[in-house]
C-alpha cells in the first residue's frame, strides 16, 4: 500500500478528526510520526478555535500534538465586501458569485471577519480568497512527503457536511486536487463526510444544517457522474471540465451504526474516524489487506453509476462507502508507561526526600532530622574547614597553603618557633643577652617572617583571596554532599535543611568574633605587662643568683610569656582577618543552596510532572469494557495498579532502580559533579527524558523479576492470551465478541426497499451496497486451538457473508475489526430521506432565491441529478413549471428568427409529440420528444432524461441577456398565465393536474423572476 499519505480536514469537523488521528499516532508511538509512513496534514476552517499553538485540546498524555503553522490555513477574511465591488478584478470568484443584492444583506449580518456560518457559498467565497494559497501549500506538503522516494500520494480529505466552511469547500478542495495531480492511479483521493444527525446539539442548527448536507451530495454526486464541473476558483474561473475521476471514493457515515449504536458526534465521531483511518495507513503497512484497495477502487462490483431509463446517461454514482471499526487492546505501552512513570516519581522522590516506608515505598515528606545539632558538631566542621582555626588561617584552606612545617597552627607555631630559638640563643649568647635577644629575634618573626612576610603583612595579603579560599570550601562541603546525595546517603530536602542550619550558624559566629577579639585583648595587655615585669627582674639577677639558677628560670617563664604573647598577637590579627573572610564564605554557602534548592526545585516540578503522567495512564474506572469506546482496552486497571504498587514496595528493587536512575544522572555530568553543573548540564526536560529513559528500562527489568504469575503479568501479554483467561469457555466468548462485532457495524444506515428498488436505470445484476468484514488477529502460534475457536466464534457472530481473517505478527496486544460497505448509490441511505425533506423545506421556503445560493456553490441546483429514482409523482412536480416556460418561451435560429422552443414534431413512428431542438456533439440538430402532443399528455409520459434536457434548455433561456429586461420578463409572464388559464379549459377539472395548474404557473413565474 501506499506510504505517502496528506489528511486534510476541513472545517471544525475535519480539525477535530486531525487532532485525533495525530492522539491516535501519539498514544501508538509515542511519536508523531510512525514507522514506514510518510504523513503530512493541511487544516483548512475559517475560524482558529482550534489552530492555536497553545490550545489544550491536542494534549495526549501530557504532550501536544499540534500541527506547525505551515499545516493551517485559516481563510477568514474581512474584505469580502470590497471583492463583491471589484468583482473583474476576480475572475475565479465572477462566473459563480450570484446576486449582489442577496450577498450584502448577508455580508451586513456579520460582525467582524466572516466565517462559514452554515452559508456553503460563504464558506466558498471565503476559500476563493484564498485557493491561490491552498494550491501553493498542497504543492509544497506532497513535494516533501515526495523525498521519501516513493512518488504515489493518497489524499484523505475530511469534513462535515452540516456547515458552511467545510461543506462549503469541499467541492473545491476535491477539484483543485485534481487538476494539480490528475494521474487517479498515483494520486488517490478519498473522501470522508459526516452526514448531519437528524438532533443536532442545542444551538448548532443555525438555518441550513441538515440542507447544507443534501446539497453538498447533490454536488458531489454530479461531481463524481460528470454532471458538475465547479469553476476553477484558483484560476480564470473556466469550467474545469477535464477533471476525470474528481476522486476514488467517498465515504459518507453518521453518529448511529448500522446495529443501533449511538456515539456523540463531537466526541466519539472523530476518534472512530482517526481509528479507522489508523488502520488503513498504518496498520495495513505490515498486513496483506487487498480487499481495502479494491473496495475503494470500486473493484470489488459493478462500480458503473446509475442511469437515466433507457440511456447510458449516468444520474446516480455508486463511488460511496461507508465503514465501521472497532478495536480490542491490551495498552501495553501506556501499561509499561504507567510503571516507568511511577518508579520515576520513587527515583524522583529518593532524590528529594528519601523517606522510605515500606508500606509505600518513598514517601512525599521529608525525614525529620536535627540539623543545627549537625552542623555544629566540630568533627563535621573540621572536616568542612569551617573551624575557628580555618577562619583565622591557623589552619590551611588551599593546596597552596602549605602543610607541616611550612604551615601550622598558630598555637603550634609559636610553640615550636620559642623552642628553637630559645635553643638558639643559648647557644650562641651569653646568659645576661638571652631575654633580650630571644625578644628581638621573636619580634622578627611576627614583624617580617611570620607565613614568609610576617602577621600583619600575612593577612593583608590574604584578604586579597578571601573569596577563592571561601570558594574552596565551598567546593569540598559541596563535593561531599553531593556524593551523599548522588550516592543516595542524603535528600536535596536534607542537604537544603543542612545548608539553611549551616548559614544561621555562622552567621552567629560571624556575629561573635569581636567578642573573641575582646577577649584576647586583656590576655595581651596582661602577658605584655608580665613580661615587663620579668625584663626588670631579669635586669637585677646578680652573679649569686645566676650561680643559683635565677637568670635560667627567669628565662624559661620569660619565654612562654613570650610564646603566649605572640600567639595572642596573630590570633588577634587572624580574627580581623576573619570579619573579612567569613561573610564571603556565608556568601558562597548561600550561593551553594541556591544550587541545591534549584535542583530541589527542578526535582520537585518533576514529581509533579511524573504524577500528571500517572494520572492520565491506566485511569478506567474498574474493569468493565465499554464498548462504545473506539478502542476497547482489554485489562484491569486494578490489577495494574495493585501490581505496580507491589513493585514500588520492595526495598531491594526500590535501592537498585534509583540507584541506577542516580548512576544516570552522574554519567551526564561527567568528572565536575557538583550542584553547579547539575543545574548546568540537566534540564527539567533532560532530567524527565533522563529518568523516563531509565525508568522504562527499570519498569521491565522488575516486572520481569518479580511478577512470577501469569495473571498479574502486565507487559509482553497478548490479546489472545487475555481473552482466554477471561473468556475460556466458547459461549461466555461468542456473547462477548457478539456485542463487539455489533459495535464495529457501519456508521450508516440503509433503507431495505431502496436497496431492493429494482427499474429502468438500475442494473438488475449488479450488486449494491457489497460489504466485507475484515478481523486481523494477531498470531499466536503457541495457542492454535484457541485461535480455532476465536475465529470460528467471530465467524459465528459476522452476519456479512463476506468476512475474512488477517494475520499481523506486529501487533500481539490488539485485535481489529472492520467493516467497509462500498459501491452503492446515496438513494439507499436512510438518512437521506430526511435531509431531502429538510433540503425542500428550505428552498421552498418565502426566501427560495437566497436559500439556493446559500446551500449550493455555483447556480441553484436545478439541474443536479436527483439522488433518488424520481416517482412519477416528483417527476410532474419538477418538470410541469419547466413544461409551461417551454410552452411560452422562444429561441432564436442562426439566422436571426424567433421560432417556438417547444414545437409539434412527428417522431419517427409517424406519432405527433411535443418537442424540441437539441444540438448534438457535432452541431446538428436532434429532436427531443416530451412523451405527448399536449401538456397533459407530455407531462405523463415524459422521461427524465428528455426532462433534464428540458430543464438546461430552459434555464439557458432564461438566463439569457433578453430576460434580464423587465419588460420582457412581463411579456412571459403575461403569457404564462394566459397558458394556464387556457389548458385549464382543456383538462378535466377532476384531473389532479387541473388543479395544480396555477401552483406551477406560479412556480414558473418565480423562475422567469430569478426567486427559484
Amino acid at each position: 500500500m501506499n506510504a505517502n499519505h496528506l489528511i486534510i480536514g476541513l472545517g471544525g469537523t475535519g480539525g477535530k478528526i486531525i487532532r485525533a488521528f495525530r492522539k491516535t499516532i501519539f498514544q501508538e508511538f509515542r511519536k508523531i510520526d510512525p514507522p514506514n509512513v510518510r504523513l503530512s496534514y493541511l487544516y483548512v476552517d475559517s475560524s482558529d478555535e482550534l489552530m492555536r499553538l497553545d490550545d489544550p485540546s491536542w494534549k495526549v498524555l501530557g504532550q501536544s500534538v499540534q500541527i506547525p503553522p505551515t499545516s493551517q490555513l485559516l481563510i477568514k477574511s474581512s474584505n469580502l465586501a470590497s471583492i463583491l465591488e471589484d468583482l473583474p478584478s476576480y475572475p475565479g470568484i465572477q462566473p459563480w458569485i450570484g446576486d449582489k443584492t442577496i450577498w450584502r444583506d448577508i455580508l451586513n449580518s456579520i460582525i467582524g471577519d466572516a466565517i462559514g456560518g452554515q452559508k456553503r457559498r460563504l464558506g466558498r467565497f471565503l476559500f476563493a480568497s484564498h485557493a491561490d494559497e491552498f494550491c501553493r501549500r498542497l504543492t509544497h506538503l506532497v513535494n516533501e512527503i515526495q523525498k521519501g522516494g516513493q512518488q504515489d500520494v493518497t489524499f484523505h480529505v475530511c469534513c462535515g457536511l452540516a456547515g458552511g466552511t467545510g461543506s462549503g469547500i469541499l467541492i473545491d478542495c476535491v477539484s483543485q486536487i485534481r487538476k494539480n495531480y490528475p494521474d487517479t492511479l498515483q494520486y488517490r483521493i478519498i473522501l470522508y463526510t459526516l452526514l448531519p444527525e437528524e438532533h443536532p446539539k442545542p444551538n448548532w442548527n443555525t438555518g441550513n444544517y441538515h440542507a447544507n448536507g443534501y446539497a453538498a451530495l447533490l454536488e458531489l454526486n454530479a461531481l463524481s457522474i460528470g454532471k458538475f464541473y465547479p469553476c476553477d476558483i484558483a484560476g480564470d474561473g473556466r469550467k474545469l471540465e477535464e477533471l476525470k475521476t474528481p476522486f476514488n471514493g467517498c465515504y459518507v457515515f453518521t453518529n448511529f451504526n448500522e446495529n443501533g449504536l449511538a456515539v456523540d458526534i463531537s466526541e466519539d465521531i472523530p476518534n472512530i474516524l482517526a481509528d479507522f483511518l489508523y488502520q488503513k495507513i498504518v496498520t495495513v503497512r505490515n498486513i496483506n489487506w487487498e480487499s481495502l484497495g479494491r473496495a475503494e477502487n470500486a473493484e470489488n462490483g459493478d462500480g458503473n453509476p446509475e442511469t437515466l431509463p433507457g440511456s447510458n446517461d449516468p444520474v446516480r454514482s455508486k463511488r460511496f462507502l461507508t465503514f465501521g471499526v472497532k478495536r480490542l487492546s491490551v495498552p501495553e505501552s501506556e501499561i509499561s508507561e504507567y510503571i516507568a512513570f511511577q518508579f520515576a516519581r520513587q527515583a524522583a522522590l529518593q532524590l528529594r526526600y528519601n523517606n522510605w516506608s515500606e508500606t509505600d515505598g518513598f514517601l512525599s515528606d521529608p525525614r525529620n532530622l536535627d540539623m543545627v545539632s549537625y552542623v555544629s558538631s566540630p568533627e563535621q566542621l573540621e572536616r568542612w574547614m569551617l573551624s575557628d582555626e580555618h577562619f583565622i588561617l591557623s589552619s590551611p584552606i588551599l593546596e597552596s597553603d602549605g602543610v607541616g612545617s611550612k604551615w601550622q597552627p598558630v598555637s603550634r607555631y609559636w610553640m615550636n618557633v620559642t623552642t628553637n630559638l630559645k635553643e638558639y640563643v643559648q647557644g650562641k649568647e651569653t646568659a645576661d643577652k638571652w631575654l633580650d635577644r630571644l625578644k628581638n629575634l621573636l619580634d622578627t618573626r611576627f614583624q617580617e617572617q611570620y607565613r614568609g612576610q610576617g602577621v600583619k603583612a600575612f593577612y593583608e595579603t590574604v584578604s586579597q583571596s578571601t573569596r577563592e579560599r571561601a570558594r574552596e570550601i565551598r567546593q569540598k562541603l559541596e563535593r561531599e554532599l553531593f556524593s551523599d546525595w548522588i550516592n543516595g546517603t542524603k535528600s536535596a530536602h536534607e542537604i537544603s535543611s543542612l545548608l539553611g542550619a549551616l548559614i544561621p550558624h555562622l552567621k552567629a559566629r560571624f556575629d561573635r568574633i569581636e567578642e573573641e577579639i575582646t577577649k584576647l585583648k586583656p590576655q595581651e595587655e596582661e602577658l605584655a605587662k608580665k613580661l615587663s615585669e620579668q625584663q626588670k627582674e631579669w635586669a637585677k639577677v646578680g652573679v649569686i643568683s645566676d650561680m643559683f639558677g635565677k637568670r635560667r628560670r627567669l628565662f624559661d617563664a620569660a619565654s612562654t610569656v613570650l610564646q603566649d604573647l605572640y600567639t595572642v598577637r596573630t590570633k588577634i590579627e587572624g580574627w580581623q582577618f576573619a570579619k573579612k573572610f567569613l561573610p564571603v564564605i556565608i556568601e558562597e554557602i548561600v550561593l551553594l543552596k541556591a544550587d541545591v534548592d534549584k535542583a530541589a526545585s527542578m526535582i520537585a516540578e518533576s514529581i509533579k510532572a511524573f504524577e500528571d503522567q500517572i494520572a492520565v495512564r491506566c485511569s478506567d474506572q474498574g474493569a468493565m469494557i465499554d464498548l462504545r469506546k473506539q478502542v476497547i482496552r482489554f485489562y484491569d486497571p486494578e490489577l495494574v495498579k495493585n501490581v505496580t504498587k507491589r513493585l514500588i514496595k520492595d526495598q531491594k528493587e526500590a535501592t537498585t532502580q534509583t540507584q541506577r536512575v542516580r548512576t544516570a544522572i552522574a554519567e551526564k555530568l561527567g568528572e565536575k559533579l557538583d550542584f553547579k553543573t547539575l543545574n548546568e548540564r540537566i534540564s527539567k526536560t533532560v532530567f524527565l527524558d533522563t529518568l523516563e529513559r531509565q525508568c522504562m528500562e527499570n519498569a521491565k527489568i522488575a516486572h520481569n523479576n518479580l511478577v512470577q504469575t501469569e495473571s498479574d503479568r502486565l507487559i509482553g501479554v497478548s490479546i489472545i492470551e487475555k481473552l482466554k483467561e477471561r473468556y475460556a469457555d466458547r459461549q461466555s466468548l461468542r456473547l462477548y465478541l457478539d456485542n463487539v462485532v455489533k459495535a464495529a457495524g457501519n456508521y450508516l444506515i440503509f433503507n431495505s426497499d431502496e436497496k431492493r428498488r429494482v427499474g429502468q436505470g438500475i442494473n438488475p445484476t449488479a450488486q449494491i451496497a457489497v460489504s466485507n468484514f475484515t478481523v486481523i488477529l494477531p498470531k499466536a502460534p503457541e495457542m492454535e486451538d484457541y485461535i480455532k475457536v476465536l475465529k470460528e466464534v467471530f465467524f459465528e457472530c459476522i452476519r456479512n457473508p463476506s468476512k475474512e481473517f488477517i494475520e499481523n505478527d506486529t501487533r500481539l496486544n490488539e485485535i481489529i475489526l472492520v467493516s467497509i460497505t462500498n459501491l452503492f448509490p446515496l438513494r439507499i441511505v436512510q438518512h437521506m430521506s430526511f435531509l431531502k425533506s429538510k433540503y425542500l423545506e428550505r428552498i421552498n421556503g418565502s426566501d427560495s432565491k437566497r436559500a439556493r445560493m446559500e446551500l449550493h456553490i455555483e447556480g441553484d441546483g436545478q439541474t443536479l441529478p436527483s439522488l433518488f429514482v424520481p416517482t412519477r409523482t416528483e417527476l410532474e412536480e419538477r418538470l410541469a413549471p419547466v413544461l409551461l416556460l417551454g410552452m411560452v418561451l422562444k429561441e432564436k435560429e442562426e439566422d436571426g428568427t424567433e421560432r417556438e422552443m417547444l414545437q409539434k414534431i412527428e417522431t419517427e413512428t409517424g406519432a405527433i409529440q411535443l418537442g424540441f431542438m437539441q444540438k448534438d456533439e457535432y452541431g446538428f440538430d436532434q429532436p427531443v420528444y416530451l412523451g405527448g402532443d399536449n401538456f397533459s399528455e407530455a407531462l405523463s409520459n415524459i422521461r427524465e432524461e428528455a426532462g433534464i434536457l428540458l430543464e438546461q434548455k430552459v434555464e439557458a433561456l432564461l438566463k439569457s441577456p433578453e430576460m434580464k429586461l423587465e419588460p420582457k420578463r412581463k411579456e412571459i409572464e403575461s403569457e404564462i398565465v394566459k397558458k394556464v388559464n387556457n389548458l385549464r379549459a382543456t383538462i378535466k377539472p377532476t384531473d389532479l393536474k387541473s388543479r395544480r395548474l396555477a401552483d406551477w404557473g406560479k412556480l414558473a413565474i418565480k423562475k422567469v423572476r430569478g426567486e427559484l
